[in-house]
């Protein structure tokens, strides 16, 4: 059963992470006419290093690496975000949300089989 609640516990972080994500995406969106606004992105390499250290705690993903993109094309405002590039990104990451609440719904499904015989 030990797998099963460790499984539990990495589909509960990916789905913080995944919220979290989704705030860093939303406020790049809001300011895609801020002049001197630059593209930030959730570092991705926070949450697998946690799970393959067994240590995605919650503090750890509230704490996710928020960086600025470099490279990409500037406005004359100086501004970087790229609306098209951005609703994208929210949109993958709306469904990865939903393939992650969906594999949990799963493991509980099969806790709550378990538990009623």
């Amino acid at each position: 059963m030990n797998g099963l609640f460790s499984q539990i516990n990495v589909l509960g972080n990916a789905l913080r992470y995944s919220e979290q994500n989704h705030r860093v995406l939303s406020e790049n969106l809001a300011n895609v006419n801020t002049p001197g606004y630059k593209t930030h992105r959730l570092e991705f390499d926070t949450l697998l290093q946690g799970v393959e250290d067994g240590d995605a705690s919650r503090e750890a993903l509230q704490v996710g690496e928020v960086s600025e993109l470099e490279g990409l094309a500037e406005r004359v405002d100086g501004n970087n975000v790229d609306i098209e590039t951005e609703v994208s990104e929210i949109k993958k990451n709306a469904l990865v949300a939903q393939a992650y609440a969906q594999l949990m719904a799963s493991k509980l499904a099969t806790m709550r089989r378990a538990i009623s015989g």
